[in-house]
């Protein structure tokens, strides 16, 4: 169900509690939270407010299991971006999602009627990777993009064991295609959740990229 989830952001360097005055708006907001289950089937990006002393966010947990909470921003002082993450376990709900997750590459998803499609280059760990990146409608209409948060996309990736994560924001190569320069740290597989706008929409597409 619908939660508020509170915490405390601490500066270890200055020892002292983050507020939003500390923080610089970066795409549009102060703080970007990710949320995801280890099964990376439940995913979450949300945007917490600052009250003072602790930051809230209203989250949606519908499945048990153990989830992953990064909090990710840049410090107004000099501009230090920073993702720094907790665990959180969820029960009393539905039953969790199959563990570990078992990806496989997975170049293009849909929702809705909502495609999205990465190229099928192959993907070296360690190198810079240039993958394009194109959104098309499964009934023939031409997609209606708008940027989402100050960007024409959002990919957020992480390993199959969920413990560090990667946020790239495509560049726009045309109508409803983009290109995306990422480095994939280590061989395996990496679930990415692109988000997008479309007609309005906020679109979520998971897919998964093998990486050599």
């Amino acid at each position: 169900g619908l939660i508020t989830y509170k915490f405390q952001l601490v500066d270890t360097e200055a020892n002292k509690l983050v507020g939003d005055s500390d923080l610089s708006v970066s795409h549009e907001k102060k703080l970007h939270l990710v949320v995801y289950d280890s099964s990376l089937n439940e995913f979450q990006h949300i945007h917490p407010e600052f009250n003072g002393s602790s930051w809230s966010v209203s989250a949606h947990f519908s499945v048990n299991g153990d989830y992953w909470v990064w909090a990710q921003g840049e410090l107004a002082a000099d501009g230090t971006e920073f993702s720094t993450s907790t665990k959180l376990n969820v029960s009393g709900g539905v039953v969790a999602w199959p563990t570990p997750p078992g990806l496989a590459d997975m170049r293009s998803g849909q929702s809705g009627v909502s495609k999205v499609n990465l190229s099928l280059n192959k993907v070296s760990a360690g190198k810079m990777t240039m993958l394009d990146l194109s959104m098309t409608r499964t009934d023939g209409s031409t997609p209606q993009l708008t940027p989402y948060m100050g960007a024409f996309a959002h990919i957020i990736a992480t390993p199959e064991d969920g413990d560090s994560l990667i946020h790239v924001h495509p560049v726009s190569a045309g109508p409803a295609k983009g290109m995306l320069h990422a480095t994939f740290p280590s061989a395996g597989v990496y679930r990415l959740w692109v988000q997008f706008i479309d007609a309005g929409n906020l679109i979520v597409i998971p897919l998964s990229v093998k990486v050599f």
